[in-house]
């Protein structure tokens, strides 16, 4: 962990929830157990967020829906949070709300959100989108955050699969630069789940990070070691990984960085940081 906890002027945490509140794809689970996963999860939002009165910023990935984000911030107990956006992604073949949205959370401002569809790369269709909030960020300027849940490689055995992914998600990643290019906003975060990770060889020719990169963005884990940023924690046959990303341009320096526990509410670790 880095000096200077108390030395900020915002704390940005970002947490993959896994087909929350159910944990179980496309699968709802019974009352009593999404009830019992929504104060566990808020219990573990509350411990990492409460040394800290203001400021903050949550980046939230695969909520059931809108309510269920909802839910959870009523469960934090915390009259100063609220919900900035949440997404509402549709099905395109039956219009039904699909199992995986996104949200930013804050106690600070927001002067607008959005959230939108990505755009297709070339004729393949790209997932998702990313939220946007445009928060006031008090003297030291507005702050844009951006939350994104990029393309995965779950069941891609293929070469050409696993190139395809690369490329929906580096298609995602530049239409969020492209947005945030746009913003008049002294501050910038982009942040959530990119579902690939820098520091390992097989993501390499990942052109995701290179953009993020020229645009000016400083990535939160730079410099640190593997057991400090293991988001995604593996196996006896496989290490942990470095999937969830809090990207920044426009602030001094990070104050601190850290990882929750890991809670089994989630197959990811909660992330927070703190910039000045």
């Amino acid at each position: 962990m880095l000096k200077g906890l108390l030395a900020f002027a915002v704390l940005a945490g970002t947490w993959n929830l896994k087909w929350f509140p159910s944990g179980r794809a496309e699968h709802r689970a019974s009352p009593r157990v999404e009830a019992a996963n929504v104060s566990d999860a808020a219990d573990v939002i509350r411990a990492n967020l409460r040394r800290w009165r203001d400021g903050r910023v949550l980046f939230l990935q695969e909520l059931r829906d809108p309510q269920t984000c909802s839910n959870l911030i009523s469960a934090i107990r915390d009259r100063n949070l609220h919900v900035a956006v949440a997404t509402a992604y549709r099905d395109s073949r039956d219009n039904r709300l699909q199992w995986q949205q996104m949200a930013i959370v804050t106690d600070l401002p927001v002067i607008e959100a959005d959230w939108r569809y990505a755009r297709k790369a070339g004729r393949k269709f790209v997932p998702r989108g990313y939220a946007y909030a445009l928060l006031d960020g008090g003297k030291e300027g507005r702050i844009a955050c951006f939350c994104v849940h990029l393309k995965s490689n779950y069941g891609a055995y293929k070469i050409e699969d696993v190139k395809a992914n690369a490329a929906k998600r580096l298609a995602c990643i530049r239409q969020v630069l492209e947005a945030a290019a746009k913003v008049a906003a002294e501050r910038t975060i982009i942040a959530g789940d990119f579902n690939a990770d820098r520091f390992q060889p097989q993501f390499k020719d990942e052109g995701t990070f290179c953009v993020m990169e020229a645009a000016g963005f400083a990535d939160s884990w730079e410099g640190a070691s593997p057991a400090e940023r293991g988001t995604h924690p593996g196996s006896t046959r496989y290490p942990d990984s470095t999937l969830d990303y809090v990207f920044h341009k426009g602030f001094r320096r990070i104050a601190s960085r850290r990882l929750a526990p890991l809670d089994f509410v989630s197959d990811h670790r909660m992330v927070v940081v703190s910039f000045e």
